[in-house]
């Protein structure tokens, strides 16, 4: 026992009043319940009567706030819940607010006894305590066990709300808007899984249910049960505990969880069914955005005629661990169920397609105009121009992007002939989506000393949205495509002078297309992403159409096969008389670096080796196209890439070692 001398010696602020006032009983009251509080609960901290202050500080430090109750003696009879915390502004209202109001929802409990103190402990650091008692009257032992049975998601609120205001506001706050027999019941299906399924629940699961409720409008609960809304609770939970353990295994690689489930909403005294679909992920930057409409618009890519559920939709996406989830339902517009191929099929493709998605927000990109190359390249459409019946010449510029718009910048240069109109009075006349931004016209020379060439510059403005690919990104190429076709439209006939190697480009990718077709179903975005990687950009223009597909085929190959547990890579080869091709995945960084880099080595002519690199779906993939049909050379080609790559191997196995030995 500790003597009362020694237990515990507190300073309080009004410690300086009066001798004999009733502070000098709070204060003895105070030593008495921290006294009950060490031997009951701390009692280790106790040696020789003595408080071991150092020993109570590693003890008490981590369970704070600390919360406890008193013993019950049968009903009828009263009951004290404890509070000792650090000090924070109204904690302890928080604390008498929620133990009478909501320890048992829908029933206010009688207080017998209320007080609350603020102090300090000297001997054990210069922090501001608060120590709160709340005694309640308990009718009976109905009211006893009913208290018990919610004493554990009070517990996890008291310390959210204790130690935070922010949590204290928004716990009292859906406790006003939601303390309903509905919220009751979704409280009891979660402390159920904590006490069924303790090695996947714990009880940080209650604040991921205060957060859902939340968030959540009110409509939205009200529309669903509770083993719904438990349900979407729970897995939410479990997608954030999940994702936070792979993003410490592989902070570097996206990682994204899918969940579908069929259901029926009570909607307006009517049963619908429903697919509700919960996707986790993690982003690798603060840009990145994904949201409902990526959401919807890769389910349209495989359910066309669903439609989302009106207020079905919610997200969470929390700053500090980078981890976002969603929420939505989607259902057929006649009301049937989902088969059971369709959900398959969702549940085996959209993952993927998902990630491809997820949108990154960029900055307008504005680059100013260089008045010399406007100038030059002036001069150089002039040169073109030698006769008078040959086709006017233009160049064609990216020039800006803002949120909504994209801009380009075009010099026209024509012969101007007597009955001819202006640039601009052409655009006015013409019904085009293209804006005329006039910049100026001037006269660059003649042709026989008669006939007027005119170099017109000016800016042409359209709306990007027809541009966004799936991942939001923007395909400048279709853009300028498109600006040319409707240039053509609106100035009759022209010659693109700087889009050859465009135009070669996107009839080799058509080409290329073409026979991916006739294999069966791609990703057309992959397939993109996959062909303006190819390096050098001259090798997207004289490439085999043929080549390209084999080693997009290759490509497709090895992702579905993956990496082995055991293995930091996959290779796969294929060799042909007249070319190699190699198709490298590996989740760590660094192979492309050291491959490229002893493939320097081999002084290999840029016309005969192409690289592509891209991202499929969060996998790093480098592949090799060597045009040779030198056996020896293909051999030593395919020998420096398994070298390289065992020894980048190893160094990988060493670094890990190391590592888990600091």
């Amino acid at each position: 026992m500790i003597d009362e001398d020694d237990c515990p010696k507190i300073i309080t602020d009004f410690d300086l009043m009066k001798e004999g006032s009733i502070n000098t009983f709070y204060h003895q009251a105070t030593k008495r319940s921290l006294k009950k509080l060490l031997v009951r609960h701390f009692p280790d901290t106790i040696s020789d009567n003595k408080i071991d202050y150092q020993l109570l500080r590693s003890r008490i430090y981590p369970v704070l706030p600390f919360f406890s109750y008193s013993e019950f003696n049968g009903a009828p009879s009263s009951l004290s819940f404890f509070l000792l915390t650090k000090y924070r502004a109204n904690a302890f209202k928080f604390f008498f607010d929620m133990v009478s109001n909501w320890l048992v929802p829908g029933h206010r409990l009688d207080v017998n006894l209320f007080y609350a103190v603020d102090f300090r402990i000297p001997e054990l650091d210069e922090e501001k305590y608060t120590f709160v008692e709340v005694m309640l009257n308990v009718h009976s032992d109905y009211e006893y066990e009913e208290i018990m049975r919610n004493l554990p998601t009070m517990e996890t609120e008291l310390r959210l709300g204790v130690g935070s205001s922010y949590y204290a506001r928004r716990i009292l706050e859906t406790k006003g808007l939601v303390a309903d027999q509905k919220t009751a019941l979704i409280q009891e299906h979660i402390a159920n899984l904590v006490k069924r399924l303790p090695e996947h629940f714990d009880h940080d699961v209650f604040t991921e249910m205060q957060h859902v409720l939340v968030l959540c409008r009110e409509s939205f609960k009200s529309e669903r049960d509770s083993r719904h809304l438990s349900r979407i609770i729970s897995l939410n939970y479990l997608f954030r505990k999940s994702l936070l353990e792979a993003i410490k295994v592989a902070p570097e690689k996206r990682h994204l969880n899918l969940k579908l489930f069929q259901t029926r909403l009570r909607l307006r005294n009517t049963k619908r069914r429903v697919l509700g679909l919960l996707v986790g992920v993690n982003f690798m930057s603060d840009k990145e955005i994904f949201e409902e409409r990526h959401l919807m618009k890769a389910v349209h890519n495989y359910l066309p005629h669903v439609q989302m559920v009106e207020g079905s939709f919610f997200s969470s996406r929390r700053a500090m661990d980078h981890i976002g989830i969603l929420y939505l339902e989607v259902e057929k517009a006649d009301g049937s169920s989902f088969s059971l191929d369709e959900v398959a099929r969702l549940r085996e493709d959209l993952p993927d397609d998902l990630k491809d998605r997820i949108e990154h927000m960029m900055h307008p990109v504005f680059m100013p105009r260089n008045e010399e190359e406007i100038m030059r390249n002036i001069l150089s459409l002039s040169h073109q121009i030698k006769y008078i019946r040959d086709m006017p010449q233009v160049f064609i510029s990216f020039d800006e992007q803002t949120f909504t718009h994209l801009y380009f910048t075009i010099i026209h240069v024509r012969v101007v002939g007597k009955n001819d109109k202006k640039i601009d009075v052409l655009f006015k006349q013409a019904d085009t989506f293209l804006e005329y931004i006039h910049d100026f016209s001037k006269t660059v020379g003649y042709i026989r000393k008669r006939y007027p060439k005119e170099a017109t510059v000016f800016r042409v403005k359209l709306p990007k949205d027809m541009f966004l690919r799936d991942d939001h990104s923007i395909d400048l190429y279709k853009a300028r495509q498109v600006v040319v076709a409707e240039l053509e439209r609106v100035l009759d006939k022209i010659r693109d002078y700087n889009g050859g190697m465009i135009t070669k480009q996107n009839e080799l990718l058509g080409k290329v297309r073409h026979l991916l077709a006739e294999e069966g179903v791609y990703n057309d975005l992959l397939l993109e992403n996959f062909f303006y990687s190819l390096a050098p950009a001259s090798m997207r223009s004289v490439f085999e159409a043929s080549c390209l597909k084999t080693l997009f085929l290759l490509m497709l190959d090895t992702l579905e096969h993956g990496v082995y547990p055991d293995e930091n890579y996959a290779i796969t080869v294929n060799r042909e008389l007249e070319s190699v091709y190699v198709i490298i995945i590996a989740d760590a960084p660094g192979a492309k670096d050291e491959m490229n880099k002893a493939l320097s080595t081999l002084n290999i002519p840029p016309t005969e080796l192409g690289t592509v690199y891209v991202n499929a779906s969060g996998t790093p993939c480098l592949g090799y196209i060597y045009c040779c049909d030198d056996p020896y050379k293909q051999e030593h080609f395919c020998g420096t890439i398994h070298h390289v790559l065992e020894t980048w191997s190893q160094s990988q196995v060493v670094n890990a070692n190391k590592a888990d030995f600091n």
